[in-house]
C-alpha cells in the first residue's frame, strides 16, 4: 500500500505533466487528465476522512480505557495505604524482640 505522500507526489506529478496547449485532441486530453486527477483527489479525501473517523473513535475508546485504569490505580493507592496502616499497626502491637 502507498502511502499518503507517495500519493501526493503522483498527483503533483500529473499536474505539472498535463499537456496545455491546444491542439487536436489535446483539450479532451487535458479534460479527461483533470478528471482523473480531481476523481482521485476525491477518493482521497473520502480514505483519509474515513481514516480520520477511525482514528478519533480509536482515541475516544483509548481516553475511556486509560481513565479506567487511573480508577483502578487510585483504588489500589487506596488499598495499599490501608494495607501498610494495617502492616504498621500490627508491627507495633507486637511485643519487643
Amino acid at each position: 500500500m502507498t502511502t499518503t505522500q507517495e500519493r501526493v507526489t503522483k498527483l503533483e506529478i500529473r499536474v505539472t505533466t498535463l499537456e496545455t496547449w491546444a491542439g487536436p485532441g489535446q483539450a479532451e486530453a487535458l479534460s479527461a487528465g483533470v478528471a482523473g486527477i480531481r476523481a482521485e483527489l476525491q477518493r482521497f479525501r473520502r480514505e483519509q476522512g474515513a481514516a480520520t473517523a477511525a482514528l478519533q473513535r480509536d482515541v475516544a475508546v483509548l481516553k475511556t480505557d486509560v481513565a479506567g485504569l487511573k480508577t483502578d490505580v487510585a483504588v489500589l493507592k487506596a488499598d495499599m495505604s490501608d494495607v501498610k496502616a494495617t502492616v504498621h499497626e500490627i508491627l507495633r502491637r507486637l511485643p519487643a524482640a
